[in-house]
């Protein structure tokens, strides 16, 4: 081989072993899967379930912007009285499997047990630098492939 064929071997291989950084961890993947989710808050209402005990309904409009589907998402539901006190932090998985990549969908968060106050102030998203350890903890995680 000349020394221009070994050197260009050379390169190549150093190119090769450059592409091979450290891999995604499931943690990292999933972490990226969630925050490709937009999620918007579009309307609420106290109903009640079967047995007539309280529950809140928060309607979102959902849209994944990666090109992967999750088919299960946890979400956090927030609800602040008129003077600014939390009333609710509870986080809600929903089932995403109808949701294409790309385009969105309607869907409600169901908070058993809690009836919201006319002047109350309702949130929900994903909650961001959740450590490895909660990240785990989603029901979301099982899907995650190591």
């Amino acid at each position: 081989m000349t020394r221009t064929g070994s050197m260009l071997v050379l390169f190549f291989m150093l190119v090769a072993v450059a592409g091979c950084g450290p891999r995604e961890t499931p943690e990292q993947r999933l972490a990226t899967l969630r925050a490709a989710h937009d999620i918007v808050p579009t309307a609420w209402a106290n109903t009640t379930d079967a047995e007539g005990n309280p529950r809140l309904v928060v309607d979102l409009r959902i849209t994944n912007q990666s090109a992967d589907p999750l088919a299960r998402l946890t979400i956090l539901v927030s609800v602040d009285g008129p003077d600014g006190t939390e009333k609710l932090r509870e986080r809600i998985t929903l089932d995403l499997t109808d949701l294409r990549p790309g385009l969105d969908t309607q869907i409600a968060a169901l908070v058993p047990g809690f009836e919201a106050g006319e002047f109350d102030r309702i949130e929900a998203g994903i909650e961001v630098g959740l450590s490895d350890e909660e990240l785990r903890s989603l029901p979301e995680f099982a899907l995650i492939e190591p």
